[in-house]
């Protein structure tokens, strides 16, 4: 018993100075690397089996890659133009109300037109920008506020380009730190200014780029809403005759009326002419005009006496 227990012992102090060494060795080989002592990790890892530990790092990454370009989004801009009718003297309320609806729902008001013709029925165009995540409910909202005339939409995808000007801006950008850093080691003059005009247009880049990033996030962020009211009236030129006679009497009138317009503008043409040509028959007529005869004195003694 006592010469089996001993020799278990020694089996075991074995097996512990296997694994110290083993330890040590990893250990040694670790610091002798320096370096590249971090990279072996990542080096074990893609060589590691498709089954064990490599799968799942690389699984994971693909996944947040996947988050990453979920969060991107969709660029898309959207307009549309809405024609309602609204009642007779409620434009001016209608546009009231439209701006207050699209103010509750955070938008925008651009802006917008009215006109109020005598032989016509008042318009008017207003313009707003509405979030994204808004921009149904407010369309249905607004279309709520008078007779439905009818709609024109259109969307535009612009995350293609969206992500063009970013990779483009990101890369311009890395270039600037590059001459930022290069400008911070010049020694001479002649070294400054040359790193200097570079980093300008690199700078310049990025400012173009940047500008045209926020227009395409503003444009798809927010949607564009015009909404064209009317109220109800004899629409200016609408109200035309039919009848043949009439539509004959008609044509005359316009004829007559077009006569009386060419005859007018011949006066104002040829008056400045006509004033013209008196004052030059004038002017001739005076220096044509014979001059009359001076009569001669009889000499003294010259009578007959």
């Amino acid at each position: 018993m006592r010469a089996s227990r001993l020799g278990i012992g020694l089996v075991l102090v074995a097996v512990l100075v296997a694994g110290c060494s083993r330890l040590g060795g990893g250990s040694t080989s670790a610091g002798a690397g320096g370096d590249a002592g971090p990279a072996a990790p990542s080096e074990s890892r893609q060589g590691a089996p498709a089954g064990g530990p490599a799968k799942d790092a690389a699984g994971g990454t693909e996944a947040a890659g996947a988050v990453r370009l979920a969060n991107l989004g969709n660029r898309i801009v959207r307009t549309a133009t809405v024609d309602l009718e609204v009642a007779k003297g409620g434009l001016g309320d209608a546009i009231t109300r439209a701006t207050d609806i699209v103010a509750a729902r955070r938008g925008i008001y651009v802006g917008s037109t009215t006109s109020a013709p005598s032989d016509g029925r008042p318009r008017g165009a207003v313009t707003f920008r509405v979030p994204v995540p808004a921009f149904e409910a407010t369309l249905r909202e607004l279309k709520g506020l008078g007779t439905y005339r009818g709609e024109r939409s259109s969307t535009e995808d612009v995350t293609g380009q969206y992500i063009d000007l970013k990779g483009q801006l990101a890369a311009w950008r890395a270039q600037e730190r590059v001459y930022l850093r290069l400008l911070d080691r010049a020694r001479s003059i002649s070294d400054v200014i040359a790193v200097q005009n570079q980093l300008q247009q690199v700078q310049s880049n990025i400012e173009r780029l940047q500008g045209q990033v926020n227009y395409l996030e503003d444009q798809s962020s927010f949607s564009t809403i015009v909404l064209n009211l009317a109220e109800p009236g004899a629409i200016p030129g609408s109200a035309r005759p039919r009848g043949t006679l009439a539509k004959a009497w008609h044509t005359a009138l316009s004829g007559l009326v077009a006569m009386a317009a060419a005859a007018l503008v011949a006066v104002v043409w040829l008056t400045p002419l006509v004033l013209l040509a008196g004052v030059v028959l004038l002017v001739m007529r005076a220096i044509r005009r014979p001059r009359p005869a001076t009569p001669v004195a009889p000499e003294p003694g010259s009578s007959g006496g």
